[in-house]
């Protein structure tokens, strides 16, 4: 039986925020990154408006039961300037220049949103470096951007953001829901009074809002990914070769669950992980059950779906 999963803490949320980091010279350019924890190294790939720290968020879960996270900022985001690359080939490349510079010959790969097409890039181009890929609501057809996208990324509106999931958890909870998910006022009520219950998944989402402020340090990234997800190439999926699980919200109104099926349908023996919710359902809607799926299957187990708030693989 898999050992009993240990929970994410504030304290651990809290300490990924002012973890060191370092920026290398690698064969693609400069790349910043952070290395936090011990155990099996898992490289984390941030989505749009991230950076190293959001990397670190995003897998503190994985980090508390073992995996050491090594969270590099992609290009345009926090220390990673823009020239180190700007397709997702270009990306894709750049990861596994960083992987050669520390020493890694493959490494399992987390990405999420915004970060998968860096990463399916990853493991199509460079087919031997990545051992497992878990990609998590991530892009891999062309998008239009989020409508009010750039001015909701903005200081100010993080700011406020945070202030009303601080004091006012369910209603923040909700708006979040309508805006990311498409489900009526009722429903996303419902989940919103599920998950401001739940202390961890609401700091986890305030540690995901803090990861992302800082608009002049990811502001080219981010117009970056917006200008690159709407003229994408089409992926080369069916190049890669490792198992690769791809966990998508069929709510997701951010990022299309048509990504998800069109992945499943080009990766051979892929798995394809339906969650009920919004684009942020692995951190909320589904936080203590997806999470834990992921965990054992990072693991190499076969792991089973716990009860959830419906829905079924």
């Amino acid at each position: 039986m898999p050992a009993t999963p240990i929970p994410m803490t504030v304290e651990g949320m809290r300490a990924c925020l002012i973890h060191p980091h370092r920026t290398v010279a690698t064969a693609a350019g400069p790349m910043e990154y952070a290395d936090r924890g011990g155990g099996t190294p898992l490289l984390a790939v941030h989505g749009t408006l991230g950076g190293w720290d959001q990397g670190l968020v995003a897998t503190e879960f994985f980090r508390a039961n073992g995996f050491r996270i090594i969270a590099p900022s992609r290009p345009g985001y926090l220390g990673t300037p823009l020239a180190t690359g700007r397709t997702a080939a270009e990306q894709g490349d750049a990861l596994a220049a960083l992987m050669d510079e520390l020493g890694f010959t493959s490494l399992p790969v987390f990405a999420g949103s915004g970060g998968g097409p860096a990463a399916y890039s990853l493991a199509a181009r460079h087919p031997d470096r990545v051992a497992r890929l878990l990609q998590v609501d991530s892009v891999c057809l062309r998008i239009p951007p989020f409508p009010m996208a750039r001015l909701a990324s903005g200081d100010l509106s993080i700011r406020l953001q945070l202030w009303f999931l601080r004091h006012a958890a369910g209603s923040m909870l909700k708006m979040l829901f309508r805006r990311f998910g498409d489900v009526d006022t009722r429903e996303a009520g419902i989940r919103a009074a599920r998950v401001a219950g739940d202390p961890v998944r609401v700091a986890h989402l305030e540690h995901i809002l803090m990861a992302s402020s800082g608009w002049s340090r990811r502001r080219a990234g981010f117009d970056n990914d917006s200008t690159e997800f709407k003229s994408m190439s089409p992926m080369e999926l069916e190049a890669i070769a490792c198992p690769a699980l791809i966990m998508h919200a069929r709510a997701d109104a951010s990022v299309p669950p048509e990504n998800a099926r069109h992945a499943h349908r080009h990766i051979r023996g892929s798995e394809l992980y339906w969650m009920q919710g919004s684009h942020v359902a692995f951190f909320l809607e589904e936080g203590d059950t997806a999470p834990v799926y992921a965990l054992e299957w990072l693991r190499g187990n076969n792991p089973t779906r716990l009860p959830a708030a419906g829905g079924s693989r």
